[in-house]
């Protein structure tokens, strides 16, 4: 069982003075560390960790929970909690004074129109809208896809037979990229935006776990859910959701945007705000030939591989039965080789990889898994850095270069590339390779062809690094390419103060597209951020 929280603890702030008896003093206590086993002995572990009676422990709430596999079949929990002890003075290393996370926010502006645009129902989107709803405003949202029900049906037909539908996929559509995905929650920074952003999650249906877990996922199906009760919300205050709506151009002067057209009607919002998602190349050229500030940026690429799930949990937790109590096992891993970064991304325990592009004649992979994670393979993108020294300076090398690797994977009917990564290492093709994933169909496919050879080497490295820390890992592992989509390859510029696009007053750009942000927490947060500057 998980410990619960007090979500009714004092918010005293400790100044560094003794208090008056009646107060209570709130700190953080970090590196916890407690068996599995004995999860609900927290507030005695905690006694016994400060040397204090229990009678001085007032309070105390879960801020975070990890967990160590590093010691084979003895895992453990590794918590941070929040305390609130009685007035006396305690000394610890891993004992701090609380401070409250706060965020800064740019001055508020008053709207004369209650109806911004949005474009883009991703995360960046909604919860730019959902921020607006709280000040008076009603937001009108755009997305060049369908609404979720039939963007599934349209993804699911995809999956089967190899129909693409080039603005309704994996991609576009109501709900964004991470709607086809683990649902990872994770993010780098803490930040009153993202504390929000958590809060939001699990009012519209996520588990409040999702605040402490150290890596909180939701699953597909989750995010569908929250996503389907994120919209009927903002319909009930008054919101219009418009599908299978694209914007086409738009038309900016003397420093203020002054039109758009969507689906070849004009219209003149007092704001607009982007939340395009890192895959819109078309709106990013439309963009920029319209005198909207870019620049390209750094990203990574790499392939999937998958593992038996039953192999990754023995290996990684020393007996398999510890999967029933504490979920597929999972790994994050680094390597560095000739000045590359190699690393896992967006590891997916139990679950599938995907066919993911939204352009034709091209092979896109993610992962994806449902809340359970109880599939029989687990997988995980490997995945190298790349910048102007290996695609070019030009605004769209990046770009390109991604499109180019995809184009390269392309080989018939979006057959995804296959190959044992024992083999991908030596050079030859695989044969009788059985995979469930959800692509119209697998090929064996040499996929060193797919790269230039300084990033076949970056991606040999990483393998044979990861083999060492996770023995089997080369000869377990099954390999499809490209993962090209891990972040955006451009960056709208913005005022660093006020956040509207650069030398454009009532313009804004949020999310992955933007290139500010990655992963749902995170563009989220974004989103939610921009959208609270304005008022009705």
């Amino acid at each position: 069982m998980c410990p619960q929280f007090d979500s009714g603890s004092c918010h005293h702030k400790f100044k560094g003075a003794d208090p008056a008896p009646f107060y209570f003093m709130k700190y953080i206590l970090n590196n916890i560390r407690v068996p599995v086993q004995n999860e609900q002995d927290i507030p005695a572990i905690v006694c016994s960790i400060l040397k204090i009676k229990s009678d001085v422990l007032q309070n105390w709430t879960l801020v975070r929970r990890a967990l160590d596999t590093r010691r084979k079949n003895a895992p453990l929990f590794v918590y941070t909690i929040e305390l609130e002890l009685d007035s006396v003075t305690v000394r610890h290393p891993d004992l701090t004074p609380y401070k409250d996370i706060t965020g800064e926010k740019p001055p508020a502006t008053k709207l004369t129109d209650p109806h911004p645009v949005i474009i883009g129902m991703g995360p960046a989107g909604l919860f730019c809208a959902l921020a607006m709803v709280e000040h008076g405003l009603k937001p009108i949202l755009y997305d060049r896809g369908d609404n979720l029900e039939q963007r599934a049906e349209a993804v699911n037909k995809f999956w089967s037979d190899g129909a693409l539908d080039l603005e309704s996929n994996v991609q576009f559509g109501e709900g964004g990229a991470g709607t086809f995905s683990d649902g990872k929650l994770t993010s780098r920074t803490a930040n009153a935006s993202i504390l929000e952003v958590y809060d939001i999650l699990i009012r519209f249906g996520a588990p409040e776990s999702i605040r402490w877990e150290a890596l909180p996922h939701l699953g597909t199906e989750v995010i569908r859910l929250i996503v389907q009760n994120i919209r009927n919300y903002l319909i009930e205050k008054d919101c219009a959701f418009h599908y299978r709506n694209k914007l086409n151009d738009l038309t900016i002067r003397s420093s203020v945007l002054e039109k758009i057209i969507i689906n070849d009607i004009v219209l003149k919002p007092e704001l607009l705000v982007l939340a395009l998602g890192n895959s819109a190349r078309d709106t990013f050229k439309m963009l920029s030939e319209n005198g909207v500030s870019l620049e390209p940026k750094p990203f990574a690429l790499g392939f999937r591989i998958s593992h038996p799930q039953a192999w990754l949990n023995q290996l990684i937790y020393g007996n398999n039965d510890w999967a029933e109590q504490l979920g597929a096992a999972s790994y994050r891993l680094t390597a560095s080789s000739a000045g590359k970064g190699t690393y896992t991304f967006c590891m997916c325990p139990g679950g599938f990889i995907i066919a993911a592009t939204s352009e034709p004649n091209a092979i896109v992979t993610n992962g994806m898994s449902f809340s359970a994670r109880d599939l029989t393979w687990g997988n995980s993108a490997i995945v190298t850095q790349v910048n102007a020294s290996v695609y070019g300076s030009g605004l769209w090398s990046g770009m390109e270069f991604q499109a180019k690797l995809e184009q390269a994977a392309f080989i018939d009917k979006y057959a995804a590339p296959i190959q044992r990564a024992s083999d991908y290492l030596r050079g030859t093709l695989s044969n009788d390779i059985k995979l469930p994933c959800l692509f119209p169909c697998v090929q064996s496919a040499q996929i060193s062809d797919i790269f230039p050879a300084h990033i076949n080497l970056a991606l040999y490295d990483g393998l044979k690094h990861f083999d060492r820390i996770l023995p089997g890992f080369i000869k377990q592992g099954i390999i499809i390419a490209p993962e090209t989509r891990t972040s955006s390859p451009i960056r709208i510029l913005r005022d660093k103060d006020n956040l509207n696009c650069s030398g454009i007053s009532n313009l804004y750009a949020v999310g992955e597209g933007s290139g500010y942000s990655g992963g749902i927490i995170s563009s989220a947060a974004d989103g939610f951020r921009v959208g609270s500057i304005f008022r009705g």
